[in-house]
Parts: C-alpha cells; sequence; structure tokens
C-alpha cells in the first residue's frame, strides 16, 4: 500500500508542479512523466500491434473464456450445487492471467525464431491450440456434462485428451488411413 502512495505523490507532485510551476519546474515536472510514463506507453503499444495483427486467434480464445465461464457457473449452480460468487470470480480471474501469460511466454518463440523454419511454424500452431484449449476444452467438458455426454462426442473427448498428454497434433486426426 506504501508503494501505491509514493506512486500517487509522485504523480501529484509532477502534475501540481506542471499546472502551478515557474517555467523550469514545469519543464523539469513533464520530462520526469513522460520518462516514467514512455515505457508503460511503448509496451500497450506493442500489446495493441499484435492483439490487431492476432485479432481473430484472441477473439477465439477470449470467446473460450466466456463459454467455459458461463458453462462452468452453470454446473456449479445447477448441476453441482456448490456455487460459490468467489470462487467463481477468483476462477475466472485465473483462467484469463493463465492465457495471458502462458500465451505471452508462447508468443516469444514467434519473436525468438526470426527464420520461416517448419519447426518454428509447428511450434507457434501447437502452442497456439495448447492456450486456446485451455479454456475451449473446459468448455467442452462442461458441454459434455450438461449435455450427458451428447455434445461433443465422446470420441472427441477422448481424442482431445489424449492430445493434452503429449500434443501430438495427430491425436486430432482421422486416423482411419493408418
Amino acid at each position: 500500500m506504501k508503494i501505491l502512495s509514493t506512486i500517487y505523490g509522485y504523480y501529484l507532485s509532477n502534475l501540481t508542479a506542471i499546472h502551478n510551476g515557474i517555467a523550469t519546474a514545469k519543464l523539469k515536472a513533464s520530462m520526469s512523466l513522460a520518462f516514467s510514463i514512455s515505457p508503460i506507453a511503448y509496451v500497450l503499444e506493442k500489446i495493441t500491434h499484435w492483439t490487431l495483427v492476432n485479432e481473430t486467434y484472441v477473439l477465439f480464445v477470449l470467446t473460450a473464456i466466456v463459454a467455459d465461464h458461463m458453462l462452468g457457473t452453470i454446473i456449479h449452480a445447477l448441476v453441482k450445487r456448490d456455487f460459490s460468487f468467489k470462487k467463481n470470480i477468483v476462477g475466472l480471474i485465473t483462467k484469463i492471467g493463465l492465457v495471458v501469460i502462458v500465451g505471452f511466454l508462447f508468443e516469444g518463440i514467434n519473436q525468438i525464431i526470426k527464420e520461416d523454419l517448419f519447426v518454428k511454424t509447428y511450434l507457434v500452431i501447437v502452442l497456439r491450440l495448447a492456450v486456446f484449449l485451455y479454456p475451449a476444452g473446459s468448455a467442452l467438458m462442461n458441454s459434455a456434462v450438461l449435455s450427458n455426454n451428447k455434445i461433443p462426442p465422446v470420441g472427441f473427448i477422448n481424442k482431445f485428451n489424449k492430445f493434452n498428454k503429449n500434443l501430438n497434433i495427430d491425436e486430432l486426426k482421422n486416423n482411419t488411413n493408418k
């Protein structure tokens, strides 16, 4: 809490100097604020750019989180009858946090390996799929509970579980040609 009051005091004193101070104090306060905010602005600009470039991926992951949250809430409220508002919010924040953190770490591979290699393409696909399937898989499992295993079919759930164990994309394919 002390650090927040220190940060608040820093910004407040600089904004006051810009508003009320003499020209040199205004200049010093402006530069101080600019240097303290510019790294944040830079990072936010990079995140915004990445989000726009990967808009469809972000949209599907966010939709999967919303679907999982809605279906999980229904299950805990109506099926298991153990709904807790606090656990519900903690679960949602945890899922969003993990998706963002792990997604960010996985996207590092895309930036570290600049060459267009098969290995890079494979890793990016598998890792993005893993990030998406964390909330989507949970939503599908919740759907299976609510539909008595009618949707998605048990066969898909089995393939999904095998993929989760070994990250082998072939587990998600139709294996009738083997």
